[in-house]
């Protein structure tokens, strides 16, 4: 009898062992999916980034006494190495608020809105809004996943001994607002 009770307790022993390296690794995974599609924000970041910086001589050209986006232009700092969520959003932020005034401005500037650069400028731009959106919706996938391992019991007390704790989306902020500008002018 003491070896069939021994027996049950083995493979009890077994099951929650199995199960904990099971989800320990699941949770290991998740992270990793999120670290690499945070690498695929940044970098759609940082394309966006040089095509805003491109089209900056191109909207000079246009519209010299347009400050206000000249001086967004400016405040755009790279995306850093590496970035952390809150930074890609600051990035993320910043960026497309320059974009809706380029987009602004082709509304404001019929002359600029039919010049060739220009449109180049606002088709690169779009595409780049459609990468990056592309990009952030992957990131924010996996951290969902990942907050469901955190939320979710059992696997919260997996999350607990790993020190992993709910993180922070990629926020859409005016991607909306984009698109509607995209379709006003006509790409």
């Amino acid at each position: 009898m003491a070896m069939i009770v021994l027996g049950i307790v083995c493979v009890v022993v077994l099951c929650v062992l199995g199960w904990f390296v099971s989800t320990s690794n699941s949770i290991n995974r998740v992270k990793l999916k999120i670290e690499e599609s945070l690498s695929g924000v940044e970098i759609q970041l940082r394309q966006r980034y040089d095509v805003l910086m491109q089209g900056k001589s191109v909207v000079e050209q246009y519209a010299k006494h347009e400050q206000k986006v000249f001086e967004g232009l400016r405040a755009l700092s790279k995306v850093p190495t590496n970035a952390t969520v809150d930074q890609l959003n600051e990035a993320s932020k910043s960026q497309e608020q320059v974009v809706k005034g380029i987009f602004a401005l082709g509304e404001a500037y019929p002359e600029l809105k039919s010049a060739e650069l220009f449109n180049n400028l606002l088709k690169q731009l779009s595409e780049q809004t459609q990468q990056y959106s592309a990009s952030r919706r992957a990131v924010n996938g996996n951290i969902t996943k990942l907050n469901n391992y955190v939320v979710s019991f059992p696997a919260s007390i997996i999350c607990g001994m790993k020190n992993v704790v709910k993180m922070d989306y990629i926020h859409e902020e005016n991607i909306n607002q984009l698109r509607d500008i995209d379709m006003n002018m006509n790409l």
